[in-house]
């Protein structure tokens, strides 16, 4: 689960242009640096340690998502607790250790079926909700589809 959200999380419109920008930086960096050579050793210092920095940046917002969203994720469902999903006419009950939200489809506006976990977007918020995949046949997939 902590997968499919992390990969819905990077890949959200604003975190796309945000990596661009970076990977865009990198480039221009690399292209700075390879046409100065080795003519001033300090800016061929600067610009090496500014590279380096830029995918440090990359790699650490990654990992950080990551682990925001395994710990998003472990706090409203931790380890062995017992979950459980039902599709209503109206409304979606998720049950799970922390207690029972019955929320009515209109809540959510986008739907995002991953490999482990089937991601609720709330509506009017950039806040999701990740329902085990196990939890849903294909049937309850295709439900929440047509009704979100």
């Amino acid at each position: 689960m902590t997968w499919d959200a992390t990969i819905y999380t990077l890949t959200r419109p604003l975190a796309i242009i945000a990596y661009a920008a970076l990977i865009a930086a990198f480039v221009v960096n690399a292209i700075v640096l390879s046409i100065i050579g080795g003519v001033d050793d300090e800016q061929t210092a600067n610009l090496s340690w500014t590279l380096f920095a830029i995918a440090a940046l990359i790699v650490a917002s990654i990992i950080f998502t990551k682990a925001s969203v395994k710990r998003a994720i472990t706090t409203s469902m931790p380890a062995g607790t017992k979950a459980a999903v039902q599709l209503g006419d109206e409304t979606i009950k998720m049950i799970s250790k922390r207690g029972v939200s019955d929320m009515a489809y209109s809540t959510f506006r986008a739907i995002r079926v991953g490999k482990h976990a089937v991601i609720l977007q709330l509506r009017g918020q950039s806040v999701i909700t990740a329902v085990p995949r196990a939890l849903l046949s294909d049937a309850d997939v295709t439900q929440l589809k047509s009704r979100i």
